[in-house]
């Protein structure tokens, strides 16, 4: 097999309604397994205006190291194109046998570590795949679907933030705007007497808490506040454990940024099948060595 670079973002996908943001594994979990028992003609999205179809090619659940993980595979197409055939070698021609329905296959991978407060995404950008944008244009239609079939009157949608490559100061300097911030804190915090109640009335919590702070409406959380925050985190007997934080970039693009992200990769070699296609499997275990979880 011939190899290549394919080019990848990191993405955090979580929920959305009118108030909040948030993330339901249960919820997600069982959108999952909803979208998987589809038929192939239900689980088809048409996007007449773009001329693109979007489907589901395989989705692999795996557990490794007490982790959650989703290998998806997209496969999408752009119809409505079908141009007569050239020959490379003397430039002649012939008409095409493609229909205007159909159009040529292309995949695109994206895997997704699911844990309690996301669904953390390393993504295969493809100039002529799915983007990150129609997957979650196409994850919403799926979930007025789901919430129609099981009669629930919910406003929920999909919501993916880029995450940058920089670390997470670097990228907090490159913000334009920082709307909201989770402060995550250790669960001793809760033998402080303030938050005593909450563990005399038997509270089933997380090992961590989140404490969510958001702007006014049209300002920003100041950046300085934020720094020194971070730089407790690594501080001595500190109770915060993470910060992560939603805002807009200088291109006024949704970011999520995460001090829990060191410097990422932006490309991963991969093996290429004889017909040019990525081997799914060379691409998946190249992006098993990003989330460390190899065996």
């Amino acid at each position: 097999m011939s190899i290549q670079k394919r080019k990848i973002t990191y993405y955090n996908i979580i929920f959305k309604n009118a108030e909040d943001n948030f993330f339901d594994n249960n919820l997600f979990f069982m959108f999952v397994d909803f979208l998987n028992s589809l038929n192939s003609d239900e689980k088809t999205f048409r996007d007449d205006k773009n001329k693109k179809a979007v489907s589901i090619e395989s989705i692999e659940k795996m557990k490794k190291e007490g982790m959650d993980f989703l290998k998806i595979v997209f496969k999408s197409c752009k119809y409505n194109h079908f141009p007569d055939y050239m020959s490379s070698m003397d430039g002649s021609e012939r008409p095409t046998d493609k229909r205007k329905h159909e159009g040529d296959k292309e995949l695109t991978h994206m895997m997704m570590r699911v844990d309690a407060n996301e669904a953390y995404t390393i993504f295969e950008e493809r100039r002529n795949g799915v983007t990150i944008g129609g997957v979650i244009k196409y994850f919403n239609q799926i979930l007025k679907e789901f919430f129609r079939i099981n009669k629930v009157d919910d406003k929920t949608y999909f919501w993916a933030g880029n995450i940058p490559p920089e670390d997470f100061l670097d990228s907090l300097d490159k913000a334009r705007r920082i709307n909201v911030a989770d402060i995550f804190l250790h669960e001793s915090i809760l033998g402080s007497e303030g938050l005593k109640l909450v563990t005399d009335e038997g509270f089933d919590c997380r090992e961590e808490l989140v404490l969510t702070m958001k702007s006014k409406r049209g300002e920003s959380i100041r950046k300085a506040a934020i720094k020194k925050l971070h730089s407790k985190i690594y501080a001595s007997g500190t109770k915060l454990a993470r910060i992560r934080l939603y805002g807009r970039d200088i291109d006024n693009m949704d970011i999520t940024l995460d001090s829990l992200n060191q410097k990422k990769k932006r490309e991963i070699i991969v093996e290429l099948r004889e017909n040019g296609t990525v081997d799914t499997y060379s691409i998946f275990a190249r992006m098993e060595e990003l989330f460390g979880v190899t065996e």
